[in-house]
């Protein structure tokens, strides 16, 4: 496991086999064993409905809360049934030094937490939603988008200081009977919560995902830092149309009517986090998609070959040194989410990305993609040198 001082965060997997729902709930928590500081948990699962959804996410909530007490990790839970049928869970966790001053927090009923020291200030925030029940996706991502500017705004961190988000987004190409398309009304959201902000070093990194249940959720990492330590850039592809420049014709569903056009997903391909001579990069939900054009016709296969030359050409070192950030490789990638839109391609999908990668560990869930052509899409993150 790769670390670097002050400016780390390390991301792993643990799965346990199909069994009834507390079960392997209890045997995900019993299993892991924490190596530094826990500050997110993410669990994906299979509920069967919203109902499920929210009676297993409460569940969890408790069960982590018994778990670590007072010191408890932001826990979030994602409608996606990874390959196995089983549950997983994914671990994010940081180092602590001697400089640095943790706290537990909680805003309303939002946990999270919150890792200073001089000039830097980290937030990690998870499990964001709305009324998952009584609200259309619409009214969930500005209830979300609300919740989150609560939490900046008490920790005197702007909206801009948002590094990545994770967005988890209920049947993402769906239409409601209005005509909006879930994820329209989601870019439409986050675009009237980002207006006015001056992002300086770019949008952050992030995925769009569609999800099966659990309405709209959105986990954040934040960083401020103040007194110039860290670098924090993004990161553009040349092979591909920065997606918060897309034009209006890939963008589908009725518009918001605060809006006067549709608006674009407001996100980098990737975002780097640079200290003296290393850093990391956060790999933004990738896709089969050059220009702005959906491969289409061609198969899981040239899909996922593709997704991985999109994901290679970004943090190749020529391109990481064409965003100003100064290193020497080419990022060494240590995790993949691999979203499959098929259960039939999640096999071939899974060969593909062992073949060039067979050591990097790696998830692979069942889930709808932001463009109803795609058939898959990856995140994942790198260490720079």
């Amino acid at each position: 496991m790769i670390t670097y001082e002050n400016i780390e965060i390390i991301h792993y997997f643990l799965q346990v086999d199909k069994a009834p729902f507390e079960e392997m709930l209890a045997q995900l928590l019993a299993e892991y064993k924490a190596i530094h500081t826990p500050v997110r948990i993410v669990i994906f699962d299979a509920p069967v409905d919203n109902e499920e959804y929210v009676a297993r996410f409460a569940c969890i909530r408790e069960a982590v809360k018994e778990l670590f007490k007072e010191k408890q990790p932001s826990v979030s839970y994602v409608a996606q049934p990874p390959q196995s049928m089983g549950l997983v869970m994914e671990v994010h966790e940081v180092q602590l030094t001697e400089q640095d001053h943790i706290d537990y927090r909680m805003l309303e009923d939002l946990s999270y937490i919150i890792i200073e020291r001089e000039g830097c200030k980290r937030l990690f925030l998870s499990g964001v939603t709305g009324n998952v029940l009584h609200q259309n996706i619409r009214e969930q991502s500005h209830e979300v988008f609300s919740r989150i500017a609560k939490v900046l705004e008490t920790e005197g961190m702007p909206v801009s200081s948002i590094i990545r988000q994770w967005n988890y987004i209920e049947k993402i190409t769906a239409c409601d009977a209005t005509g909006h398309q879930h994820y329209q009304d989601f870019n439409d959201a986050r675009s009237l919560f980002y207006n006015g902000v001056e992002w300086t070093t770019g949008y952050p990194a992030a995925t769009g995902i569609g999800t099966q249940w659990g309405g709209i959720m959105i986990d954040v990492d934040a960083l401020l830092c103040k007194d110039g330590s860290v670098r924090v850039l993004g990161v553009d592809n040349p092979l591909q149309i920065a997606a918060h420049a897309y034009s209006q014709n890939v963008l589908l569903g009725e518009k918001d009517v605060a809006l006067p056009q549709k608006t674009t997903p407001k996100f980098e391909r990737a975002k780097a986090v640079w200290k003296e001579d290393h850093g990391f990069v956060y790999v933004s939900g990738t896709a089969a998609i050059r220009g702005e054009q959906s491969l289409e016709g061609v198969g899981i296969e040239q899909q996922t070959l593709t997704t991985l030359e999109n994901i290679e050409y970004l943090v190749s070192h020529d391109n990481l040194n064409r965003s100003g950030i100064p290193a020497t490789e080419n990022a060494t990638l240590i995790t993949f989410r691999v979203y499959v839109k098929r259960w039939e391609d999640m096999e071939k999908a899974r060969q593909v990305v062992t073949e060039r990668y067979p050591d990097l560990p790696a998830i692979y869930t069942l889930t709808d993609v932001c463009r109803s052509e795609l058939l898959i899409e990856i995140e994942g993150m790198g260490v720079l040198c």
